[in-house]
């Protein structure tokens, strides 16, 4: 690093630290002993009611009028220009009545389009540091940061609002920038994914009927799953999602739907969660993820019902010439006893035909990889495994690195198996076959060696922001 570098990040880092203590000045601030909220205010309140109306109205231009979006805007920016004008012209009797309540609706007003302006951070600063207790203009101040990703400072603002009340709004914003990607270090990411879900278990328990903070609540439980890969954390977020969709606001949301379909996926609940992707591309018809999700889940989904039906495609004398060769050796360490919480164990070796549904405890299969399964995302890594009985399954792989999969030819043994049967509808379409779910790719023998860690790779997921 050059000198001139340093001095840059000197100042870049002088100037971070002014923002927190200017923050941090205003929260400090003595309340007044007298009530600003027990005044009249007239001129306050239908100032409020004419903005309230200009986010209905950018509501429902966003929500039905998506092939009009250029004119919506220009009716938009001038509808803003004249409630601003209407702020300036009441501003004399509006801060007679509340000086901090007028800067919140100045802020409001100039922050209803994206992008934000640092005049807005200016104004909405300005309302918390005459009235530290404005619970609405922290969390403004808060979410105004994240759209200009200072993060830290929007953290501090919604803790600093905690110190005057909880707000179920507040407590979500929480949530969501407590899984912050930038704000997670290898030191803090449990904390801090914790902490997420704290959080917005207080959201849900503020208001148990909101599906929106039942919604961030699985997102948090999801974002957890990823890093721990623990059942229990997936059906906890695939539950808050149930709860989410019976509230019909919630039930709108198209991110809402998305993210269960996410959840979905995971689990391997297909069905439903082709039904949750449709649902928000529905609901978001210019989304084209949520579309291109659900086809993409589709063709995955065929393809491995017409791999494993045709055993890859592979001929059979071609089949037998590659599974002739698996003999006990291609089991790895599984060919020897290892150890185990109960002591040293020997596996049993059995053919694809005799696994049950669910958990093959003290039983390890091996088979040849005649196949692999083309998914536009990178997990599951899917493959078709045929076993000396020529009995075929389908392998699904989780938290398995790019371009780290077995290969066709390879041979691979999986130790205690957990087998489903997947089965899911969609229209006219059904999806039948069996299916290994390996969670821990570790595990795994690959051509008579171990998998090493740098196979190893964790998804990640991430919401959209407030």
């Amino acid at each position: 690093m050059n000198d001139t570098q340093q001095r840059d990040d000197d100042k870049s880092d002088k100037s971070y630290d002014q923002n927190l203590e200017k923050l941090n000045d205003l929260n400090l601030r003595e309340e007044n002993e007298v009530s600003e909220r027990d005044k009249c205010t007239p001129t306050l309140d239908y100032l409020q009611s004419v903005i309230k109306e200009l986010y209905t109205f950018n509501k429902n231009s966003l929500e039905n009028n998506t092939e009009k979006v250029s004119y919506n805007n220009e009716v938009l920016n001038e509808k803003i220009n004249e409630v601003l004008t209407l702020l300036k012209t009441n501003e004399e009797a509006a801060v007679a009545e509340n000086k901090a309540q007028y800067f919140y609706l100045l802020g409001r007003t100039l922050s209803v389009t994206q992008p934000v302006t640092e005049e807005c951070i200016n104004v909405y600063s300005k309302a918390v540091k005459l009235n530290p207790t404005h619970l609405d203009a922290w969390n403004s101040l808060g979410e105004c940061l994240v759209h200009l990703k200072r993060f830290s400072e929007a953290k501090y603002c919604f803790l600093a609002s905690l110190k005057h009340g909880k707000c179920k709004v507040i407590l979500r914003n929480l949530s969501i920038i407590m899984r912050e990607a930038q704000l997670l270090t290898n030191e803090n990411v449990k904390e801090n994914l914790n902490a997420g879900i704290e959080y917005a278990k207080e959201a849900v328990e503020l208001d148990t009927t909101d599906g929106e903070s039942w919604a961030i609540l699985g997102n948090a439980y999801l974002s957890l799953f990823f890093r721990r890969q623990e059942d229990k954390l997936l059906r906890q977020s695939i539950n808050s999602f149930e709860k989410a969709v019976k509230d019909p606001v919630a039930a709108k949301n198209a991110d809402l739907h998305f993210n269960r379909g996410v959840a979905l996926k995971y689990g391997e609940i297909y069905t439903d969660a082709l039904l949750s992707f449709e649902q928000a591309s529905i609901l978001d018809p210019m989304w084209t993820t949520a579309k291109e999700t659900l086809e993409d889940l589709i063709k995955y989904l065929t393809s491995t019902q017409t791999l494993y039906q045709r055993k890859g495609q592979v001929k059979s004398k071609r089949l037998q010439q590659m599974t002739e060769s698996l003999n006990p050796s291609c089991l790895g360490l599984y060919n020897n006893k290892i150890k185990t919480l109960k002591g040293h164990v020997m596996l049993e070796h059995i053919p694809l035909s005799k696994l049950k549904a669910g958990f093959n405890a003290n039983n390890v299969i091996c088979g040849r990889v005649v196949c692999v399964v083309y998914n536009q995302e990178p997990v599951p890594y899917t493959f078709c495994l045929v076993d000396k009985e020529l009995s075929c399954v389908v392998v699904s792989v989780y938290n398995l690195a790019q371009g780290r999969g077995p290969i066709i030819g390879d041979s691979v043994a999986i130790p205690e198996p957990y087998l489903t049967h997947i089965d899911a509808k969609y229209i006219n379409q059904t999806f039948q076959y069996p299916s290994i779910r390996v969670n821990l790719p570790l595990t795994m023998v690959v051509n008579k060696k171990n998998v090493s860690a740098e196979c190893v790779s964790q998804p990640r997921f991430s919401s959209k922001p407030f």
